[in-house]
């Protein structure tokens, strides 16, 4: 049986942490060890002991370029998204089946839930 592999994500900020506890000099005594994460903090996001191509491209020059002047991915999907919202707030839906209802809602559902996480990022 074929196995697949997680993706592995440097920039999780979830790590356990010791609680209190009744040591001297008070407050626990576990720490987490993680060998990239000193690398990563000093670098940001990139990782550049070795390049990984994760999909195939008819021109990877231009698209590194695009992802240097323009946007992140994340930032492009994001601007279509929100083209696309205003046009889903617009579109007629007399006529519709449900199934197209329910995409639309699904959409815009979505795009609801990724404002909510921005502005609690913002918050933050």
């Amino acid at each position: 049986m074929a196995q697949m592999l997680a993706p592995v994500n440097f920039t999780d900020t979830d790590l356990p942490s010791a609680g209190g506890g009744a040591a001297p000099f008070g407050g626990g005594v576990a720490q987490v060890i993680n060998p990239w994460r000193w690398f990563t903090s000093v670098v940001g996001n990139q990782f550049s002991l070795l390049s990984i191509n994760l999909g195939r491209s008819s021109a990877p020059q231009l698209e590194a370029q695009i992802l240097d002047e323009v946007g992140s991915y994340g930032r492009q999907l994001g601007r279509i998204g929100e083209a696309l919202e205003v046009l889903v707030k617009e579109f007629p839906r007399e006529g519709l089946s449900d199934h197209a209802l329910a995409a639309l809602e699904d959409f815009s559902s979505q795009m609801r839930e990724v404002k909510r996480i921005k502005e609690k990022g913002q918050g933050a």
